[in-house]
Formats: C-alpha cells, structure tokens, sequence
C-alpha cells in the first residue's frame, strides 16, 4: 500500500497541511496489519493542473509500473489532479498495473465497477474550479492593466527593482545606451555581441538578447501589457498574445533608459533591414524543400547557387571536403519526368496501384487468419460468452443473487472488452494495415487528379509525391505518400 498527497501552494499553512498528510497516513497505514506502507509520494506546492511538473506523483506511477504498490489512499480527487482527463487516464494506467486508488473524503474506490463514472464527475468539478480560479486571477490582472497599477515581475536589463518599481541600474543602462548607439551606427546584431565581448569577455549576449533590447519599449519609459496570456485550457501554460487578447499600452510608468527619438529610429532601421534581407526565394524553392533525397548519401537536396538554372544539389557533396557521387538535377528535368510518370501512373494505375493493393490484403489476411494469438483471443472471447450466458440463466432462475451476478457478469464484460481492443490493435496497428489504409487513400485521392497533365502542376506532385530520390544519372525514384516507391527515367533537356 502506499499514500498520495499534494498542497497547492508554499504558505505557511498549507506547509502545516502537507506535514500533517504525511503524519495521517504513516499512522493509518502503519496501524494496520493487513497492508503493509511501502511509501507516502508528497508533492509540495506544486500545480495539479498537470502531472508534468509532479516528481513524486511520477515516481509513484514509475513504482506502480514495477509492481510495488497494488493500492494507493489520496484524500481527495482534487489532490490527486484537477484536469479530468489526466486523471481518468492514470486512473486506467494505474488500473491495467493492478492497482486500485482511494479517495477517502469523496468516498469512491477504484476497485468498484461503477466508480469511474463518478470519478469524472468529480475530478471535472476540481477541474472548473481550477479554471474559474485562473479566470478570476486573469480579470483582475486585466484590470489592473486598464489603469495602469500592475507591476510586472520581469525586470529588464537596466533595470532593479525598488518599491514596486523599476529603478534604472546605472552600470547596465551605460551598455543600454551603447547598444542603441552602435545599431544606429550601422553595426550588426554580430557585430554589436563582439563589441560587448571586447569590453566584458565573461558577459553573455546573443542575437535574440540583443533584438529584444532594441524592441523593448521598457527603454522609454513605457509598458506594454499583456504580450503573452494563459489560455482557459489544461494544462494552464502561457502562449505568446498574437490577438487572442486585448493588450494595454501605458506611457510613463518609469525612469527611461532611451530616448523616445531614438528609439523610434531603431524601429525603422530594424523594419528596413527585415525587408532588405528577407528571403525572396521563388516559390518553387517551397515545393521542392526537403523532397529531393539523395540516393547515394540519404541527405536532402539544396539549391545550388545561382539560382539561374535553378538546379538542385546534394547537401553532402563538397562538404568539410567530403565528395559525394550523387548527380545534380535541374527543376525542369525533374518536372519534366514527373509528367511522363504521372501519365504512366494514372494509365496503368489498376495494374500498379489496385492490384499491389489486393495483394497486400490477401496477404494480411492469410497472416491473420494464422495469427496464434488473434486465434487464442477469439477462444477465450466464446468462452467468456457462454460463461456469461450461463450467469444470466442463474439469475433468471433465481439461482444467484443480484450482487454476485454484477460481480461476475462485469468482471466478463471488462475482460471482454480488454480482448477485443487487444484483437483490434493486433488487427489495425501493425505495418501492413498501415500500408493498405495508405494504399486505398491513395487510390481514392488518384481518382480525383487529371487523367493527364500537358506540363507540370505543383499541385499535383505536392498532394501525389513524398519524396523524390535521385538514384542514379539517368533514374529516379517517386515515393509517394502512401509508401510506394516507383523508378522512372529522366527526362533531360
């Protein structure tokens, strides 16, 4: 036996509470002679809005895993989880270990057939309660921000904190300011790192660092509120706001840094140069990024530069002096024998797609139909089944009362059902239904391409073909998305 309980935060009282757990039941389950303790799992101040983030509770599971612990008291549904889902998920887990759970002050007990429903019950009421929390947390922040009196608990470079304000901190603000000075100089965000390497080697600065300083409108004096939220959804995690939510913009909350001059210079270099080196590959370039595989190494084709010929190379070939023996290919070679294999593929596609197709289902029948185990289950599952027929004519007859006939009746029920999932998952998950599931979209979606193309559509070999590996000088080989691999004979200018 072994004991669960968590507090929900690090107050004084609540520690009180967590010690006194974990006094409740070293004595319960130390009193007993029937059950004997292996361990209490104690999470303290941790969140139960996900088990990520829980050691003990993990270690628990781990332990259930291993066969430690066959039973397991919480005192209630709340401190075990409060997201409903999670909850029954480890309730099954721990379920298919051999385990029951006990939640002494909701009164519910694993073991029981009919407790899951309850369960769930209880633990999305835990779950509401943990949202609406969140929620009321939420709207009051927001209205602190409308006026302008919440304080944010990140601090910027340049800044300390003092009363619940931001203090400029004058040795990193002197850096502030040559950051600013030195991107308006002309200078890189590389080039900006170098020069505070030079005058403080054991600093750490990179680009994401020095982007952030230069966006940063804290530098003026200014806040702006509320540039990532929560979403009312477990498990309860900040997501950057790109609109969901209203953001509050506030001048003067503090001592600037910069100058608002200045400031709104560097905004409009960094929007130049955003432009000026954006890539403005063509779009070609999307279609086949990542498709081209080289036969010879396995690595990704890469457009060769100049992009004139729009001819595409091995990304191992020339590098750190290593020569790969692939060929190169241009995009107009490759469309072009994209359209002679389409056409041939749509022409003979009874002969290639439909009959590879029928022959992969009498295969995996004949392999079912041989399947041990699939054949074992399927014994077991009549047997289950005139045994539970037998317990229902007991019952009819009087023969046996209503609470032993639910005990047995459901104890068949739930092997059953474990059987038939575990004949589906033998049936449905193994590589071969993968392939023939993959097969039969691939011939429905076949169905509703052109029955030929007059030159190349991106469409087409976008929603056709996986990859394209060139074997060799003169072949190469479509993968399409279902798994098939076909060669087909380059088409050269």
């Amino acid at each position: 036996m072994a004991a669960y309980c968590r507090v929900s935060t690090d107050s004084d009282d609540q520690v009180n509470s967590f010690l006194a757990q974990v006094k409740y039941y070293n004595d319960f389950l130390g009193r007993s002679d029937r059950m004997t303790l292996v361990d209490i799992y104690a999470d303290e101040g941790i969140t139960g809005s996900s088990v990520a983030k829980r050691d003990e509770f993990n270690r628990m599971i781990r332990d259930c895993k291993l066969g430690k612990i066959d039973r397991v008291y919480v005192k209630s549904v709340s401190r075990f989880a409060r997201n409903s889902l999670e909850c029954i998920e480890y309730i099954r887990l721990m379920k298919s270990y051999g385990v029951t759970v006990f939640f002494e002050n909701d009164g519910l007990d694993t073991a029981n057939m009919n407790s899951e429903m309850i369960l769930f019950i209880k633990s999305a009421f835990a779950q509401s309660e943990l949202l609406a929390g969140s929620q009321r947390m939420s709207t009051a922040i927001r209205m602190k921000m409308e006026t302008g009196d919440y304080f944010t608990a990140q601090v910027p470079y340049g800044y300390r904190v003092e009363d619940r304000k931001l203090v400029v901190f004058p040795a990193e603000a002197e850096i502030v300011k040559q950051i600013f000075a030195m991107y308006m100089q002309g200078y890189g965000t590389s080039k900006i790192i170098q020069a505070l390497k030079s005058l403080a080697p054991d600093s750490k600065w990179s680009k994401g660092g020095i982007r952030y300083i230069l966006q940063n409108e804290k530098y003026i004096g200014d806040s702006l509120f509320q540039k990532k939220y929560t979403p009312l959804q477990l498990p309860l995690k900040n997501r950057k706001n790109r609109g969901e939510v209203d953001q509050y913009y506030v001048s003067n909350t503090h001592e600037p840094i910069i100058d608002r001059e200045t400031f709104q210079k560097v905004q409009t270099v960094l929007a130049e140069r955003e432009e000026q080196y954006k890539p403005k590959s063509p779009v070609t370039q999307r279609t086949y990024s990542g498709k081209i595989i080289c036969g010879d190494c396995g690595r990704a084709y890469k457009l060769a530069l100049p992009y004139s010929n729009r001819r595409w190379v091995c990304t191992q070939s020339g590098l750190s002096g290593k020569k790969c023996c692939s060929t190169s290919i241009t995009e107009s070679d490759l469309e072009k024998t994209f359209v002679c294999f389409y056409n041939r593929l749509k022409q003979h596609e009874g002969a290639i797609l439909s009959q590879t197709f029928m022959r992969l289902v009498t295969l995996k029948r004949r392999l079912s139909s041989g399947c041990d185990e699939i054949a074992d289950i399927d014994e077991e599952i009549a047997s289950l089944s005139e045994e539970n027929s037998m317990y229902i004519r007991f019952f009819q007859q009087d023969m046996m009362d209503e609470i032993s006939y639910r005990e047995q009746t459901g104890a068949i029920q739930k092997r059953i059902a474990e059987l038939r999932g575990r004949r589906q998952k033998l049936l449905n998950d193994d590589a071969e239904e993968s392939c023939i599931l993959s097969l039969r979209r691939a011939i429905e979606d076949l169905k509703t391409m052109p029955d030929a193309l007059l030159w190349f559509d991106a469409n087409v070999f976008h929603n056709l073909v996986a990859h394209v590996i060139v074997a060799s000088k003169t072949e190469v080989q479509f993968e399409l998305k279902c798994g098939l691999k076909l060669r087909e004979k380059i088409v050269w200018d």
